[in-house]
C-alpha cells in the first residue's frame, strides 16, 4: 500500500471517528432529555416498571442481534458481493426474533409475578423495542462499512428528534398510557429508521444483485458473530441484574424508580466515555504500529482518568440540586443513589482503560472471562446488599464490579501495560468516595469541587507539558 493511500485512510479513520462520536453524544443527549418526561408524567412505581421493560428490550436486542455488526463490517470488505451481505444481515435475526417473541409470551405470567409487572400486556412494546434496536444497529452497520459516516450521524439525528417530537405528542395527546407511550417514542423511530437504512444500502449494491454470493459466507459471517453473544449477555446482565433483582426481591417498587431515574442522570457522562473508548482501540494500536512508548499509553489512559473522574465529581456533588429541580419531590430519594451511580460511572471509564493490556497482546478471552465473571459477581452483590439497602445496594454493588473487573484487568495486563499501584489507587479512591462526599454540607462540597478543579487542571497540564494528547502524534498520519 502507498504512502497516499495510508495517509487517506488515517485522515477517514479521523473523520469517522469524530462523526461516530456526535452521533453518540446525540444519542446520550436525547437518552437524558427523556428525564423531564419521566419526572412529570410517571411515578416512581411506573418509571420503575418503564426502567425493567426497557432493560428487558436491550436483553432481547443483545440477543436478536446476534453479535453481527462487526462481522458485516468484516465481511463487507471480505467480499465485493454487497448484496449477498445485505440479505444475510437482514435475514439472520429473524429466527431469534420470532424465538424472543414466543418466549416472552410463553412466559408472560412468571415475568409478571417475578419482576412485578402492573401491566404485563406491555411486554410486546418491550419485544418491539428490542427488535428495533437490534435491527437498527443491523441496518446501520452496512453505512459503517461503506464509510457513510455522515449519513449515519444523519440517520441517528433524524431519530433522536423523531424519538422526543413523538415521545411529547402521545404524551400530550393521551393516544397511550404514559408507559407505552416511552416505549413507542423509541421502537416507532427505530424501526424507521432501520427500514431507511437498507433502502439506501439496497440501492447502493444494485450493481451486486444479479452475483452470488461467496461459498462459506453464511458460515463465515456465523463463525465470527456468534462467539461474541457470551460477552454481550455478560454485559447485559451487568446493565440489568440490579434493576431486575430490585423489582423481584425489593418490597418496595418505588426504589426501582430512584435507580431508573439516577441511572438516566449519568447517562450524561456515557457520551464522554464511549466517545473515548472508541478513539482509545484505534489509538492504542496505531501507537503499537508507529513504534509510541507504554510510557505515552499510560499518560494518556492516565488523562482521560482525570476528566471522567472529574466529571463523575461534578455530578455527584451537584445531586441534591439536580435531583429536586429536574425529578421534583417525587424523585427526592434518588439523591442518595446517584453520587454512587457517577462513581460507578467512573469506575467503569477505568475499566475500558484497564483492558488495554489485554488488546495489545490480543488475549480478548480474558476480558470476555472476566466480564462473564463480573456479571455472576454483580448478581451475588446485589443479592446481598439490595434486601438491605434497596437502590443503594443497587448502586453499591454496581459500583464494586466496576472496580474488581477494573483492578483484575490491569492485574492480567500489567506485563504489557504496566501502571503503578499508587496511581491506580489514588484514582479509584475519589469515585467509592463520592456517596458519603454528596451528603456532606453544600459549602464542604463547595471546596471538593474547587479543590479537585485544580488538581485536574493542574494535572492535565503536566500531561500535557509533557507531550500527552489523546489522539495520535503526527507520526501516525504518515
Amino acid at each position: 500500500m502507498t504512502e497516499h493511500s495510508l495517509s487517506s485512510h488515517s485522515r477517514d479513520l479521523s473523520r469517522e471517528t469524530v462523526l461516530y462520536a456526535l452521533a453518540m453524544v446525540f444519542s446520550g443527549m436525547v437518552q437524558v432529555a427523556f428525564l423531564p418526561f419521566i419526572s412529570r408524567y410517571l411515578t416512581a412505581d411506573a418509571a420503575g416498571e418503564l426502567g425493567i421493560l426497557r432493560i428487558l428490550a436491550e436483553g432481547i436486542a443483545g440477543i436478536v442481534v446476534l453479535g453481527l455488526p462487526t462481522a458485516l463490517i468484516r465481511a463487507w470488505h471480505r467480499t465485493s458481493q454487497h448484496r449477498s451481505v445485505l440479505l444475510r444481515g437482514i435475514s439472520f435475526p429473524l429466527v431469534p426474533t420470532l424465538l424472543m417473541i414466543a418466549a416472552v409470551l410463553l412466559l408472560q405470567g412468571f415475568l409478571k409475578s417475578f419482576l412485578k409487572l402492573q401491566h404485563p400486556d406491555y411486554l410486546i412494546h418491550a419485544i418491539l423495542l428490542g427488535t428495533g434496536i437490534a435491527y437498527v444497529q443491523i441496518a446501520l452497520s452496512f453505512p459503517r462499512a461503506e464509510g457513510l459516516a455522515v449519513r449515519y450521524l444523519i440517520l441517528q439525528l433524524i431519530r433522536g428528534v423523531m424519538a422526543l417530537g413523538l415521545l411529547a405528542l402521545l404524551l400530550y395527546s393521551r393516544v397511550l398510557d404514559t408507559i407505552p407511550s416511552f416505549l413507542t417514542a423509541r421502537w416507532v423511530p427505530s424501526f424507521l429508521i432501520a427500514f431507511t437504512a437498507v433502502i439506501m444500502m439496497w440501492r447502493k449494491t444494485a450493481d451486486s444483485k444479479k452475483s452470488r454470493g461467496p461459498d462459506g459466507l453464511t458460515k463465515e459471517i456465523l463463525g465470527f458473530s456468534l462467539p461474541l453473544i457470551p460477552v454481550t449477555l455478560s454485559m447485559i446482565v451487568l446493565s440489568s441484574a440490579d434493576m431486575f433483582m430490585l423489582r423481584s426481591i425489593y418490597p418496595d417498587m418505588a426504589e426501582s424508580g430512584y435507580y431508573e431515574w439516577a441511572s438516566r442522570a449519568c447517562l450524561v457522562l456515557m457520551p464522554m466515555i464511549l466517545g473515548f473508548n472508541m478513539a482509545w482501540k484505534r489509538f492504542i494500536f496505531r501507537k503499537k504500529r508507529t513504534g509510541g512508548t507504554l510510557a505515552e499509553l499510560g499518560r494518556a489512559g492516565l488523562l482521560f482518568m482525570m476528566v471522567v473522574n472529574w466529571g463523575s465529581l461534578i455530578l455527584a456533588m451537584s445531586s441534591p440540586w439536580i435531583v429536586p429541580l429536574v425529578g421534583g419531590e417525587q424523585f427526592l430519594p434518588a439523591v442518595r443513589v446517584l453520587p454512587t451511580l457517577a462513581g460507578a460511572v467512573a469506575l467503569y471509564g477505568l475499566f475500558l482503560i484497564s483492558q488495554t493490556g489485554c488488546l495489545l497482546t490480543g488475549q480478548t478471552r480474558f476480558i470476555a472471562g472476566m466480564t462473564l465473571f463480573g456479571a455472576m459477581l454483580n448478581i451475588g452483590f446485589n443479592l446481598r446488599l439490595i434486601p438491605v439497602a434497596g437502590a443503594l445496594g443497587a448502586a453499591f454493588a454496581t459500583l464494586g464490579t466496576n472496580l474488581f473487573m477494573a483492578l483484575s484487568l490491569f492485574w492480567l495486563g500489567r506485563k504489557v501495560f504496566p501502571i503503578s499501584f499508587f496511581i491506580v489507587v489514588l484514582t479509584v479512591i475519589p469515585p467509592i468516595a463520592f456517596g458519603p462526599l454528596a451528603t456532606l454540607s453544600p459549602g464542604w462540597r463547595m471546596v471538593i469541587v474547587i479543590t479537585s478543579t485544580l488538581i485536574t487542571v493542574a494535572v492535565i497540564g503536566i500531561l500535557r507539558l509533557m507531550g500527552t494528547r489523546l489522539e495520535g502524534g503526527s507520526e501516525d498520519e504518515t
